[in-house]
C-alpha cells in the first residue's frame, strides 16, 4: 500500500507492523535467528555486532556489500523489511516461521503510534502537523524540526517519510 504525501510516494508499513504487533507473544526471534544461520547461504547479523539492536542485516553467509543485502528482522516483532535480492529459500524460511515480511521500499511511512513501538531512542512524530498549522511554538515537535532547518541534525523520526537507516 503506497501513502501519497506533497507528491510523493511512500510505501506504508502500518498494517504489517501491527499485525506483528499484535503477533510477537509467539515470537522467538532467537530461534528464528538460528535457523537463517544453520542455512549455509544465509547469515542474520551484521558484520559488526554493535549495529545489531532492533533490526538485523538479512545477507549471503560470505557477504559482499551492504547494497546486496537480503533486508532486515526486526529483534522485537516477527516482521521483515526484504530487498530485490532477497532468495525465495530465505523468504520460505521467513514465512515457514511466521515472519511477516514486505518489500523493501524508501521512503517508508507509518502510522506515529505503531512506528513508536520499533524506534526506542528518538522521538517519533509526523512533521505534517506543520502543514496543518497544529502546534504552539513552544511545541517540542516545532523545536525539532526547528533544530534539524537550522543545524541540519535530525533528533527525530518523520512516520510520514523515513528510511530503514533511520530506524535501524
Amino acid at each position: 500500500m503506497y501513502n501519497y504525501s506533497k507528491g510523493l510516494r511512500f510505501m506504508d508499513y502500518t498494517n504489517i507492523f501491527k499485525n506483528a504487533i499484535d503477533n510477537k507473544d509467539d515470537y522467538e526471534f532467537h530461534r528464528i535467528r538460528k535457523v537463517i544461520n544453520s542455512h549455509k547461504d544465509f547469515h542474520c547479523g551484521d558484520w559488526d555486532d554493535w549495529a545489531d539492536n532492533d533490526w538485523y542485516l538479512l545477507c549471503p553467509n560470505n557477504p559482499v556489500s551492504y547494497d546486496n543485502c537480503f533486508g532486515f528482522l526486526c529483534k522485537e516483532f516477527p516482521v521483515a523489511v526484504l530487498t530485490e535480492y532477497c532468495p525465495k529459500q530465505l523468504l520460505y524460511i521467513l514465512e515457514e516461521n511466521g515472519i511477516f515480511h514486505s518489500d523493501l521500499v524508501e521512503p517508508m511511512s507509518c502510522d506515529t503510534h505503531i512506528l513508536q513501538h520499533y524506534v526506542r531512542h528518538k522521538k517519533v512524530f509526523d512533521e505534517n502537523f506543520i502543514d496543518s498549522c497544529d502546534y504552539s511554538f513552544d511545541d517540542e515537535r516545532f523545536l525539532l524540526v526547528l533544530y534539524r532547518l537550522e543545524t541540519g541534525n535530525k533528533q527525530y523520526i518523520d512516520s510520514s517519510c523515513f528510511t530503514m537507516a533511520e530506524i535501524r
